[in-house]
């Protein structure tokens, strides 16, 4: 049989796993610390503690594994902060350029001029995005 051929057929196993997804050491003790602090310590700890249980609950082996996930995650939690804060500030951009618009809108709804076309396209351009809608 050759390499790619061992791969044209998954066997039951592959297909009873796939899509299930790994769970790392580090992740298997942090459930596991987290549970046993929440039984031994009722009145309460810190997130740290949960940390520094499992590392150190963890085979001196699966440690560099596990210091090394610990990095990935900070890095990649890092970036996803980097990319709210950024859409935090666009939605804030959005929601002062939406209530100029409503506010012009109030001022010509007022009046006696016909609101534009473009006035209620802008303000539903600017409304839908905030309210969660895409489209």
């Amino acid at each position: 049989m050759s390499f790619d051929s061992a791969f044209e057929q998954p066997d039951e196993f592959d297909v009873l796993t796939t899509g299930v997804p790994s769970v790392s050491p580090l992740q298997t003790m942090f459930a596991w610390a987290a549970d046993h602090l929440r039984h031994t310590r009722p009145e309460g700890f810190e997130v740290r503690d949960i940390g520094r249980l499992a590392y150190e609950s963890l085979p001196d082996d699966e440690r560099k594994r596990a210091f090394d996930e610990l990095l990935c995650t900070y890095w990649e939690a890092s970036l996803a902060d980097e990319a709210t804060l950024a859409h935090s500030e666009t939605l804030r951009e959005q929601r002062q350029e939406l209530r100029q618009l409503l506010g012009r809108f109030q001022d010509l709804a007022e009046s006696p001029s016909p609101v534009p076309y473009a006035l209620l396209a802008d303000i539903a351009r600017l409304s839908l995005p905030l309210m969660g809608s895409a489209a």
